[in-house]
C-alpha cells in the first residue's frame, strides 16, 4: 500500500515536471518567434543562434547593429560602442548633431569643428593620423574616410579595433547616414524631431525660389593648384537644389578624377559662367595666394561676366567643403543670400 501510494506520488511529480520542461519550451519558441530584426539606416542587424549542449533550447543572440561602409565592408558591432574616435570632419559634426561626443578626432585645417569636440584629444590631421596615438585612446570603433584611411583597416583590426570608412553625398544620404550615427551613439529618439526641423527649413527656402536658373562653376583650390568640379559634392547639390545650373558637367573629367575636370582659363572664359564659386581646400591664407597668382593676375580673367558682375565669391569651407550636414539649411540659406538678395537678403 506505501509503495503504491509513492508510485503514485511519482508519478504525478513525472507528469508535473514534464509539463513544466514543456510550457518552458513553448515559451522559448514563442520567443523566438516574436522577435524582430530591427534596423538603422543604412545598417542592418543580424541574428546569430547558439545551440546549449544537448538541450533543444535555442537563444538568440543578436549584434548591436551590423553594417557595410562605403567601401562594402561589413561591420558588425556587439555592444553600441563608448569610445568613438572620428578622422572625418564631417562625421564628427554629425556625431555632435545627433547627441553624441567622440573619445578622439581630428584636426581639419580650413574646417571648424564642433565646440564640445574642442576638449577632445586630438590624433592628427586628416591625411596624417597618428596610429599610435588611436590605439592608445582604446577606442571601440573608429570612423575614417575612403579617401584617406584605408591603410589603417589593417592596422586597426588586427588590434581588434574596427574602423569604418564612411562617405556623405547628398542631403538624403546624410539623413540617412545621420539615422546611422543615432543608432551608433545610441540616441535615436532624439531625431525623428531633428530631423523633421530640418526638413521643415529647407522647404521654407526652396519654397521662396523664383524659378530662374544661373550657371555657375565651381572652382577647387588647393596648395597644388586649381581645378573645376563637375560632380559629386554636396556644394553643387546645394547649388541645384536653389535652381542653379552646373556649366561644368559637360566638361572633360580629369585623368584621375572623374569628379573633376582640369582648370584652364581659356575653359573659364568659355563657359563664361554667371557665378564663379571658390572652395579653398585647406587654409585660407595659402588659397588666397593661389587665386591671386594664377587667376587674378591674368589678364583674361577680368573679361569673365562673373568678374565684372561682382559674382566671384569665395564661400566657407565649413558649409561647402564639407557635407553641412544637419546645418544644410544655413548653407541653402547662405547660397540663396548671394543669388537672390532681393529674397533672402545679404550675407551679413
Amino acid at each position: 500500500m506505501y509503495l503504491s501510494k509513492q508510485r503514485k506520488r511519482s508519478s504525478r511529480y513525472v507528469a508535473l515536471s514534464s509539463g513544466i520542461v514543456l510550457c518552458a519550451f513553448i515559451l522559448s519558441a514563442c520567443g523566438v518567434n516574436d522577435s524582430t530584426s530591427k534596423e538603422a539606416a543604412p545598417a542592418s542587424i543580424e541574428t546569430s543562434q547558439t545551440e546549449q549542449g544537448d538541450s533543444n533550447l535555442t537563444q538568440v543572440k543578436e549584434d548591436y547593429i551590423t553594417f557595410q561602409d562605403s567601401t562594402g565592408r561589413t561591420i558588425a558591432l556587439k555592444e553600441q560602442p563608448k569610445r568613438i574616435v572620428v578622422l572625418s570632419p564631417e562625421f564628427l559634426e554629425l556625431l555632435y548633431a545627433v547627441g553624441g561626443e567622440a573619445a578622439g578626432r581630428m584636426e581639419a585645417s580650413g574646417v571648424s569643428i564642433p565646440e564640445q569636440a574642442e576638449v577632445v584629444s586630438s590624433v592628427g590631421t586628416v591625411s596624417q593620423i597618428n596610429l599610435e596615438q588611436v590605439v592608445a585612446l582604446s577606442p571601440d570603433l573608429v570612423i575614417g574616410q575612403p579617401r584617406f584611411h584605408k591603410e589603417l583597416v589593417q592596422s586597426l583590426e588586427s588590434s581588434g579595433i574596427p574602423i569604418a570608412l564612411m562617405s556623405l553625398s547628398g542631403y538624403e544620404d546624410m539623413k540617412s547616414k545621420a539615422e546611422w550615427m543615432s543608432k551608433i551613439a545610441g540616441t535615436e529618439a532624439q531625431l525623428p524631431t531633428k530631423l523633421q526641423a530640418l526638413d521643415d527649413r529647407v522647404n521654407d527656402i526652396l519654397a521662396k525660389l523664383p524659378g530662374e536658373s544661373p550657371t555657375f562653376i565651381n572652382l577647387n583650390v588647393t596648395p597644388g593648384g586649381i581645378s573645376i568640379q563637375k560632380n559629386g559634392t554636396s556644394g553643387l547639390e546645394i547649388a541645384k537644389m536653389l535652381g542653379l545650373t552646373n556649366a561644368a558637367e559637360e566638361l572633360k573629367p580629369s585623368a584621375n578624377s572623374p569628379t573633376t575636370s582640369p582648370y584652364s582659363m581659356e575653359t573659364l572664359v568659355k563657359q563664361n559662367p554667371d557665378y564663379v564659386f571658390m572652395i579653398i581646400h585647406g587654409q585660407k591664407a595659402v588659397g588666397d595666394k593661389k587665386i591671386q597668382d594664377e587667376l587674378e593676375s591674368n589678364p583674361a580673367w577680368a573679361s569673365l561676366g562673373a568678374v565684372k558682375n561682382q559674382k566671384v565669391i569665395v564661400v566657407p569651407s565649413d558649409l561647402f567643403l564639407t557635407n553641412p550636414g544637419l546645418h544644410y539649411d544655413e548653407a541653402l540659406a547662405y547660397l540663396g543670400k548671394l543669388i537672390y538678395p532681393e529674397i533672402f537678403g545679404d550675407v551679413q
